[in-house]
Protein backbone atom coordinates (compact mmCIF):
# COMPACT_ATOMS: atom_id res chain seq x y z
CA UNK A 1 0.00 0.00 0.00
CA UNK A 2 1.41 3.34 -1.05
CA UNK A 3 1.29 5.93 1.73
CA UNK A 4 2.37 9.56 1.54
CA UNK A 5 2.95 11.64 4.67
CA UNK A 6 2.09 15.29 4.13
CA UNK A 7 3.28 18.04 6.50
CA UNK A 8 0.52 20.58 7.06
CA UNK A 9 0.80 23.49 9.52
CA UNK A 10 2.67 21.45 12.11
CA UNK A 11 0.56 18.31 11.65
CA UNK A 12 1.17 15.15 9.66
CA UNK A 13 -1.61 14.23 7.24
CA UNK A 14 -1.65 11.16 5.03
CA UNK A 15 -2.79 9.91 1.66
CA UNK A 16 -3.01 6.17 0.96
CA UNK A 17 -3.71 4.22 -2.19
CA UNK A 18 -6.50 1.68 -1.85
CA UNK A 19 -7.96 -0.03 -4.92
CA UNK A 20 -6.21 2.53 -7.15
CA UNK A 21 -8.01 5.40 -5.37
CA UNK A 22 -6.37 7.95 -3.05
CA UNK A 23 -7.89 8.09 0.44
CA UNK A 24 -6.97 10.20 3.43
CA UNK A 25 -7.23 9.07 7.06
CA UNK A 26 -9.63 11.48 8.73
CA UNK A 27 -8.60 11.42 12.39
CA UNK A 28 -5.47 13.60 11.84
CA UNK A 29 -7.50 16.11 9.82
CA UNK A 30 -10.43 16.25 12.23
CA UNK A 31 -8.24 16.53 15.31
CA UNK A 32 -5.88 18.97 13.54
CA UNK A 33 -8.87 21.28 13.07
CA UNK A 34 -9.72 21.02 16.76
CA UNK A 35 -13.00 19.18 16.15
CA UNK A 36 -14.48 16.22 18.02
CA UNK A 37 -13.63 13.02 16.17
CA UNK A 38 -16.76 11.02 17.07
CA UNK A 39 -19.20 13.61 15.75
CA UNK A 40 -17.35 14.09 12.49
CA UNK A 41 -16.82 10.34 12.02
CA UNK A 42 -20.59 9.84 12.30
CA UNK A 43 -21.21 12.60 9.79
CA UNK A 44 -18.70 11.06 7.39
CA UNK A 45 -20.27 7.62 7.64
CA UNK A 46 -23.79 8.92 7.01
CA UNK A 47 -23.28 11.75 4.48
CA UNK A 48 -20.27 10.36 2.61
CA UNK A 49 -21.01 6.63 2.96
CA UNK A 50 -19.93 5.77 -0.61
CA UNK A 51 -16.58 7.52 -0.19
CA UNK A 52 -15.63 6.24 3.27
CA UNK A 53 -13.90 3.03 4.24
CA UNK A 54 -11.80 1.68 7.06
CA UNK A 55 -8.27 0.94 5.88
CA UNK A 56 -5.32 -0.62 7.68
CA UNK A 57 -2.73 2.15 7.79
CA UNK A 58 0.94 1.50 8.61
CA UNK A 59 1.95 3.63 11.60
CA UNK A 60 4.95 3.81 13.93
CA UNK A 61 3.02 1.72 16.45
CA UNK A 62 2.10 -0.87 13.81
CA UNK A 63 -0.85 -1.15 11.43
CA UNK A 64 -4.04 0.54 12.61
CA UNK A 65 -7.52 0.53 11.13
CA UNK A 66 -8.53 4.10 10.32
CA UNK A 67 -11.61 5.74 8.89
CA UNK A 68 -10.55 7.14 5.50
CA UNK A 69 -12.31 9.35 2.98
CA UNK A 70 -11.72 9.38 -0.76
CA UNK A 71 -9.45 12.31 -1.47
CA UNK A 72 -11.82 13.57 -4.16
CA UNK A 73 -14.58 13.91 -1.52
CA UNK A 74 -12.47 15.77 1.03
CA UNK A 75 -13.35 19.23 -0.33
CA UNK A 76 -17.08 18.48 0.01
CA UNK A 77 -16.64 17.35 3.62
CA UNK A 78 -14.51 20.41 4.45
CA UNK A 79 -17.17 22.68 2.93
CA UNK A 80 -19.82 21.04 5.11
CA UNK A 81 -18.22 22.44 8.26
CA UNK A 82 -19.48 25.87 9.28
CA UNK A 83 -16.75 27.80 11.11
CA UNK A 84 -19.29 29.90 13.01
CA UNK A 85 -20.71 26.71 14.57
CA UNK A 86 -17.42 25.41 16.03
CA UNK A 87 -15.63 26.45 19.20
CA UNK A 88 -14.16 29.95 18.80
CA UNK A 89 -10.63 28.63 19.42
CA UNK A 90 -11.02 26.20 16.47
CA UNK A 91 -12.42 28.63 13.91
CA UNK A 92 -9.13 29.84 12.45
CA UNK A 93 -7.88 26.25 12.07
CA UNK A 94 -11.13 25.19 10.38
CA UNK A 95 -10.86 28.03 7.87
CA UNK A 96 -7.18 27.24 7.29
CA UNK A 97 -7.98 23.60 6.56
CA UNK A 98 -10.92 24.57 4.35
CA UNK A 99 -8.72 26.88 2.30
CA UNK A 100 -5.69 24.63 1.86
CA UNK A 101 -5.93 21.03 3.11
CA UNK A 102 -7.54 19.33 0.09
CA UNK A 103 -5.28 21.18 -2.37
CA UNK A 104 -2.12 20.28 -0.44
CA UNK A 105 -3.02 16.58 -0.21
CA UNK A 106 -4.00 16.47 -3.88
CA UNK A 107 -0.75 18.15 -4.96
CA UNK A 108 1.34 15.72 -2.92
CA UNK A 109 -0.59 12.78 -4.34
CA UNK A 110 -0.40 13.86 -8.00
CA UNK A 111 2.95 15.71 -8.09
CA UNK A 112 4.86 14.39 -5.09
CA UNK A 113 5.48 17.85 -3.65
CA UNK A 114 3.86 21.17 -2.85
CA UNK A 115 5.29 24.66 -2.84
CA UNK A 116 4.08 26.83 0.00
CA UNK A 117 3.02 30.13 -1.62
CA UNK A 118 3.64 31.99 1.67
CA UNK A 119 7.20 30.72 2.09
CA UNK A 120 9.77 33.11 0.71
CA UNK A 121 13.06 31.97 -0.78
CA UNK A 122 16.28 32.42 1.19
CA UNK A 123 17.25 35.33 -1.03
CA UNK A 124 13.87 37.00 -0.47
CA UNK A 125 14.31 36.52 3.29
CA UNK A 126 17.86 37.90 3.11
CA UNK A 127 16.72 40.97 1.15
CA UNK A 128 13.91 41.57 3.65
CA UNK A 129 16.32 41.22 6.60
CA UNK A 130 18.75 43.72 5.07
CA UNK A 131 15.88 46.15 4.40
CA UNK A 132 14.70 45.75 8.01
CA UNK A 133 18.21 46.53 9.27
CA UNK A 134 18.40 49.64 7.10
CA UNK A 135 14.95 50.81 8.26
CA UNK A 136 15.72 50.25 11.95
CA UNK A 137 19.05 52.05 11.60
CA UNK A 138 17.30 55.06 10.05
CA UNK A 139 14.63 55.06 12.78
CA UNK A 140 17.28 54.80 15.50
CA UNK A 141 19.19 57.69 13.95
CA UNK A 142 16.14 59.95 13.54
CA UNK A 143 14.70 59.30 16.98
CA UNK A 144 18.04 59.24 18.76
CA UNK A 145 17.66 55.71 20.11
CA UNK A 146 20.29 55.10 22.76
CA UNK A 147 23.56 53.56 21.65
CA UNK A 148 23.15 50.51 23.89
CA UNK A 149 19.64 49.84 22.58
CA UNK A 150 20.85 50.19 18.97
CA UNK A 151 23.70 47.74 19.62
CA UNK A 152 21.15 45.09 20.66
CA UNK A 153 18.90 45.73 17.67
CA UNK A 154 21.86 45.73 15.28
CA UNK A 155 23.20 42.47 16.75
CA UNK A 156 19.83 40.75 16.27
CA UNK A 157 19.68 41.89 12.64
CA UNK A 158 23.28 40.81 12.02
CA UNK A 159 22.61 37.37 13.48
CA UNK A 160 19.54 36.86 11.27
CA UNK A 161 21.40 38.06 8.18
CA UNK A 162 24.36 35.74 8.90
CA UNK A 163 22.03 32.74 9.29
CA UNK A 164 20.36 33.55 5.97
CA UNK A 165 23.73 33.98 4.25
CA UNK A 166 24.77 30.54 5.53
CA UNK A 167 21.51 29.03 4.21
CA UNK A 168 22.05 30.68 0.83
CA UNK A 169 25.63 29.36 0.68
CA UNK A 170 24.40 25.84 1.48
CA UNK A 171 21.89 26.05 -1.34
CA UNK A 172 24.58 27.23 -3.74
CA UNK A 173 26.82 24.25 -2.92
CA UNK A 174 24.08 21.84 -4.06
Amino acid sequence: MQTITVPFHGNALYVVNCNDEPYTPMRPIIEGMGLAYQGQAGKLKSRFAKGVMEIMIPTQGGPQKMLCLQLRKLAAWLASIQPNKVKPESRDKVVQYQEECDDVLYEYWTKGQVTNPRKRSVMQELNAACADLKTDKAVASVFGTGLNEWKGIKAAHAKKINVLIEEAQLLLTF
